[in-house]
């Protein structure tokens, strides 16, 4: 799963960076690197995301194949016959019909996965916005570059704390989890559970 919504701006509107004051007190800035792709695909949050994605994939692929199936026998029906055969004009219009069908949820089936990975991604960018503020903060970091974006043409590797923002991210993962669960075990039968996560 792509996660190519995040650029430099999540970083520049999120990231409370420490005033010149803090660098100046410690002889240099404190710079890291970060690859929000990384950690939006690496965390708990993104992981969950994307096996809901690709549960829905599986669906839409599923219905494809099996309307690719049904057309496959009126092919084979179709080829069978020839045009004075009777029902022939019936058959040959069935089949095309189901072609444009078949083109047609494709199309829409696209557009419905664009829009459910937009839903699942755009809660993990504002929270990652705010870890990534928060973790600022705590680790005193004057700036944070973005390694994907197009600010950074180079970055040592001693400066990545990908890892640390993942593990930012994940710290209350357990315990939204368990809020979660006990939310929709609370809920009436038939009733909506849990609210949003």
């Amino acid at each position: 799963m792509r996660y190519g919504f995040l650029a430099a701006g999540l970083l520049a509107a999120s990231v409370s960076l420490v005033t010149t004051a803090q660098a100046a007190s410690t002889g240099a800035p404190h710079i890291g690197v970060v690859d929000l792709q990384a950690v939006i695909g690496g965390s708990q949050r993104g992981q969950a995301a994307n096996a809901i994605l690709q549960e829905t994939v599986k669906k839409l692929q599923d219905e494809v194949n099996d309307r690719k199936q049904k057309l496959l026998v009126l092919k084979q029906q179709l080829d069978k016959a020839d045009s004075k055969t009777s029902g022939y004009d019936k058959l040959q219009k069935s089949y095309e019909d189901g072609q444009n069908d078949l083109q047609q949820y494709v199309l829409m089936g696209r557009q419905d996965i664009g829009q459910r990975q937009q839903e699942l991604v755009q809660p993990i960018e504002q929270e990652l916005g705010q870890v990534l503020s928060q973790y600022a903060k705590e680790h005193h970091y004057d700036i944070i570059f973005s390694k994907n974006a197009a600010g950074a043409v180079f970055a040592s590797g001693k400066y990545d704390i990908t890892k640390s923002v993942i593990a930012a991210m994940d710290a209350d993962w357990a315990k939204q989890q368990k809020q979660q669960k006990a939310g929709s075990k609370s809920s009436p039968p038939g009733g909506k559970g849990g609210g949003k996560g």
